[in-house]
């Protein structure tokens, strides 16, 4: 039997290497093609550069690897020399005319390149060294690090030479779409603010980790960290991230910033400066399209009484251009610049090692005014000091100083730009000392220009700290003491400065200009202070006995507590001249402040062991103490364990697959507390202030009421996470694959329960720990690397998709079959967007006529063209009652990018997609409605597409489709509703990265004394696939603003360069 066994596995093993002998064909053919176009195959080939009078020989020769198997595809150069070399057959040969004393470099992924001396031998054998340094890879864990083979949970990582392809100065951008089941999305291009939605698997706010130290996401992104100085992102999204208790429920975000090495001083440069463009935005009507359709829009609102409120001298004057506001192009430029440079040193002895840089980056707004812009200033230092052997000290420091500026109310800017009726003027009566009135709010070139409409600035200084002792104990193998100390400190200053703003409209009978005060002078002030403290000692171990018991230990205490104050001060203005408290009206000044403080602690312990680095097994637990809640309830223990095994060491395995270097299956298992969004103190009766009252003579005095009932059994509420999954490696990571499936329970999340209390009682219930969820999905992430010659390749992709699903949601009982469906959640998935269903649209009277009522009066408003409703319910009316599940919320469900990049001779190229599914966007609101208001705004282009009669002004005239329905003055309720019609699937695919560099030759950089010098162009948010139909071709689909009224999304063209002295 064992020994028919051997013959299976020898049989297995033949077809499958001749397999693979076959599917190499295609690829070496390739190469020839594309990597070694130029090389010499001729055995008798001239060789530049070298003097003929030397001898060449053919050599003939076979690469193999250590098993003495054929490798495939293995470079094999002749060194000095450019463009002579060949590549491996399918048994591993070549044949090369090199000179007789050449040398050769033979090189194949996931192998140590060699070089061989030709010494006159016409045959030659060589056999490439595997590198272990990819089996030797680690990533960062929470309080750690740990080799990836030998990771048990779901940890993705990137580095930081992928995270610099995408040159943007938000991290979000960089992240989106490279690493599984982390979800990002950017719903805004403003510069300092890009309004991101990141989670990891959907479970909500993530815990950002920098160097051991927990720190907000908002001083990640956007703009708010130097992307220069990382070196790598880790997410831990399992039983990995439990030894971070409450804080790492919802995943952790782990960011390593680079470290100085053992080496002389190395002087880097990165800069680069580029134009931002809107990627895609709504394109609203112009003067002699909005003064047409608002024509229309009277007559259809009575076709017999109707009289036109542009004459035809008007409307001719609008097409020619001689009269009319393009409000957009006014208030807004095609491009803003943004640019950044960074420089670094870096460098160290055996003993002191050490990192330091300094960076600057300035973006600007799309503006004509140039008033909205965002400015960084960074510095950082990574310290470390060998005291004596085995002992220690690491010294980080960083500081950010960050200005953001920009007008006034300016997120209403777009608002104005895009509403601003079309047929006005910029300045009333065309004279430039009067701002001319737009209609309902406020003149978009006016107020885009804040020394006339005032500034909203934000001012950001930042210091972070900590000093880490480490000291490895001489007596203990591989027992390692840790202290760590941090200190956080942010003070930011906003400023909002209203000024007096008034626009006019002429008066053309009385020749004189009208005003209308827009704005009155006012001043708000806040300061705020935030300070935290950390504090870490821990102990980790590692060891390995008898060879294959290899053991890791870590323990760790850790308390930090924070602290925040802030102080608001307001003044109106009678003269809004000078920005300063000091110069306001006392009369109607206010003032506010508030101190916040919190205190946590917890004690982490990790357990890991491995036999022989196939049998993996990790227990960690977290012993969690808030502030929130009441003395027994404040402490919780929550433990976690995952397993693994790596069937790639396995005897059987390696005889059977040789070239299959890690296999591993793992599988976790944590419970994870959260103290969530509970008030603190809830366990406490007592008053607050609230109100003011009249007492008597003595004026208005402050007044208090009660917190609420007291809930003393407030706790914890649970998440219980699991996690299964394998990873696959071939060769090397010449083929590679990762998936997981993932699922989380979380159970007494906080909700007030629906029984009610008498009113005479006074008190309304206390928050409970109640409701539940549930969240499922999975992720796959699949990678190829491979060198042909001279060319060498990476290509990966990723796909995650997950969904939340309410499990119990405390709520009254339904009062009938209609409210349980309607209203009750339980058992059904988040994020469910309802509605009315569109049918279609009504395509003449008779139609209408005869359809369920639907307006309320008969459907005598209705016109053909109009949105038709689905009746639901069968009941021949149209109400809320025809509300129906019709897609899904505006975060997608589902995630995936595709990265490839090459580098051949110098030259490298990187093309990287992301996208997103799953997800809706509705876009309703006065934006499809624009005579709403009688004339008070302007709608979308798209408008003109419409249905309408052949002749406006005859009642009887013939109705012509369209796209939207027919415009009123008035506006229709229905047709600028939530329904189907302006629901729309959102999915996307984006061009996110496409970089083109070159790196100059060494033998030129090396006469400056330079060591490398690459020039790059780059370009992000290149181009953007959606569905075009309808409404969608004016939006950005990872926009979720229902009114389209948004800081567009942005796309980069960017050149710069890198110098490494």
């Amino acid at each position: 039997m064992k020994h028919g066994s051997k013959m299976n596995m020898a049989v297995l093993r033949r077809l499958l290497t001749g397999y693979l002998k076959k599917m190499a064909v295609p690829v070496v053919m390739a190469g020839a093609f594309l990597g070694t176009s130029s090389m010499a195959f001729a055995e008798n080939c001239l060789i530049p550069g070298v003097e003929q009078t030397v001898r060449n020989i053919s050599v003939k020769g076979v690469v193999l690897d250590p098993a003495g198997e054929p490798i495939i595809g293995a470079s094999v150069l002749l060194k000095g020399v450019n463009g002579v070399g060949t590549i491996t057959d399918v048994d591993g040969n070549f044949i090369l005319s090199v000179p007789v004393d050449g040398v050769l470099q033979v090189s194949y992924i996931g192998y140590k390149t060699t070089e061989v001396k030709v010494n006159g031998q016409s045959s030659l054998k060589v056999t490439l060294m595997e590198d272990t340094e990819m089996l030797d890879e680690v990533v960062v864990v929470g309080y750690g690090i740990q080799k990836k083979a030998s990771v048990t949970g779901s940890v993705a990582a990137i580095n930081s030479q992928k995270l610099m392809e995408v040159k943007a100065p938000s991290v979000t951008n960089m992240l989106a779409g490279r690493l599984p089941g982390l979800r990002a999305v950017q719903r805004s291009g403003s510069p300092g603010d890009d309004a991101a939605s990141v989670d990891i698997r959907g479970y909500g706010s993530m815990l950002v980790i920098v160097d051991g130290v927990e720190r907000d996401y908002t001083q990640l992104d956007p703009n708010e960290i130097n992307i220069e100085d990382i070196e790598s992102f880790s997410i831990l999204k399992d039983a990995a991230a439990a030894v971070y208790g409450f804080k790492g429920s919802n995943g952790v975000l782990l960011v390593t910033t680079k470290k100085g090495t053992e080496q002389k001083a190395k002087i880097e440069y990165n800069g680069y400066v580029g134009l931002q463009q809107v990627t895609r935005y709504p394109k609203m009507m112009n003067a002699y399209e909005y003064a047409s359709l608002y024509n229309e829009a009277i007559y259809n609102n009575d076709p017999w009484r109707g009289a036109n409120a542009y004459s035809q001298e008007q409307l001719m004057a609008y097409r020619n251009g001689t009269a009319g506001t393009d409000w957009w192009g006014e208030t807004m430029r095609s491009t803003a610049p943004q640019t950044s440079h960074n420089l670094s040193v870096t460098g160290g002895t055996e003993r002191v090692k050490y990192y330091m840089s300094v960076g600057y980056m300035d973006q600007g707004g799309i503006l004509r005014s140039e008033d909205w812009n965002y400015k960084r200033y960074n510095v950082r230092s990574n310290l470390s000091v060998e005291i004596t052997k085995g002992l220690n000290v690491e010294l980080g420091l960083s500081g950010r100083y960050d200005n953001r500026k920009r007008p006034y109310d300016a997120d209403n800017l777009f608002r104005s730009a895009q509403m601003a009726i079309p047929t006005y003027s910029i300045y009333a009566n065309d004279n430039p000392d009067y701002w001319g009135g737009v209609g309902d709010m406020a003149n978009p070139v006016h107020v885009s220009d804040s020394e006339y409409s005032g500034n909203e600035d934000r001012l950001r200084r930042e210091f972070n700290g900590s000093l880490a002792l480490t000291w490895k104990f001489p007596w203990v193998k591989g027992l390692i003491a840790k202290a760590l100390v941090a200190y956080d400190y942010t003070n930011t200053e906003w400023k909002t400065w209203r000024r007096d703003l008034t626009e006019y409209t002429y008066d053309y009978a009385n020749e004189e200009y009208v005003g209308k005060e827009i704005n009155t002078a006012y001043l708000e002030s806040k300061f705020e202070n935030y300070e935290k403290p950390t504090y870490q000692f821990s102990l980790n171990y590692n060891n390995t006995f008898a060879k294959r018991h290899n053991i890791g230990a870590t323990f760790v205490w850790e308390m930090y507590n924070d602290k925040k104050n802030w102080v608001t001060g307001t003044r109106d203005f009678a003269i809004g001249l000078i920005p300063d408290l000091d110069y306001g009206n006392d009369s109607n000044q206010k003032s506010s402040g508030k101190t916040q403080k919190t205190a946590h602690a917890g004690w982490v312990g990790r357990l890991n062991y491995d036999y022989g680095n196939r049998y993996l097994v990790e227990f960690n637990f977290r012993y969690d103490g808030t502030y929130k809640f009441q003395r027994g309830n404040r402490w919780g223990f929550f433990p976690g364990v995952s397993l693994g095994w790596r069937v790639s060491e396995e005897d059987f395995f390696k005889k059977l697959l040789p070239d299959m270097d890690n296999l591993k299956i793992r599988a976790s298992y944590a419970k994870v507390g959260d103290e969530g969004d509970f008030d603190a103190f809830q366990y406490l009766d007592g008053y607050t202030s609230h109100g003011s009252y009249i007492m008597g003579s003595g004026g208005v005095t402050s007044g208090m009421t009660t917190v609420g009932m007291a809930n003393s059994w407030l706790t914890w509420y649970e998440s219980k996470i699991m996690n299964v999954g394998f990873e696959v490696s071939y060769h090397r990571g010449l083929i590679s694959m990762e998936f997981d499936w993932f699922r989380r329970n979380r159970s007494g999340l906080p909700a007030t329960r629906s029984g009610s209390l008498p009113t005479v009682f006074g008190e309304s219930m206390p928050q409970e720990n109640l409701n539940s969820d549930i969240n499922t999905g999975f992720e796959i992430a699949i990678g190829h690397k491979n060198k042909i010659g001279e060319f060498l390749y990476d290509i990966s992709a990723n796909f995650s998709t997950t969904r939340i699903k309410y499990d119990y949601v405390e709520r009254a009982a339904s009062t009938n079959m209609y409210d349980n469906w309607r209203n009750n959640t339980n058992g059904r998935y988040k994020s469910i967007r309802w509605g009315k269903r569109v049918i279609g649209q009504f395509t003449s009277f008779e139609e209408i006529l005869n359809s369920p009522i639907q307006d309320g009066d008969g459907n005598r408003t209705l016109l053909p063209g109009d949105l038709k409703f689905e009746d639901y319910n069968s009941d021949g009316i149209i109400d809320d009652k025809d509300t129906q599940p019709l897609g899904h919320g505006d975060t997608p469900r589902m995630y995936y990018g595709l990265n490839m990049s090459g580098e051949y001779k110098g030259f490298d190229l990187t093309i990287f997609f992301q996208g997103a599914a799953g997800h809706d966007i509705f876009v309703s609101g006065d934006i499809l409605d624009p005579f709403i208001q009688q004339g008070l705004g302007n709608g979308l282009a798209i408008m003109t597409d419409r249905w309408h009669r052949e002749d406006p002004t005859d009642p009887y005239s013939k109705w012509v489709p369209g796209y939207m329905p027919a415009p009123r003055v008035a506006g229709v309720a229905n047709n600028r509703s939530s329904n189907s019609w302006s629901l729309h699937d959102a999915s996307y695919l984006r061009l996110k990265t496409l970089e083109v560099g070159y790196t100059l030759p060494k033998s030129l950089t090396r006469k400056a004394s330079i060591e490398r010098v690459r020039f790059y162009v780059n370009c992000n948010n290149l181009l953007t696939f959606t569905n075009r139909e309808g409404l969608m071709k004016n939006i950005d689909p990872e926009n979720n603003s229902s009114y389209m009224r948004y800081y567009p999304q942005m796309k980069t063209y960017n050149f710069g360069v890198n110098v490494t002295f």
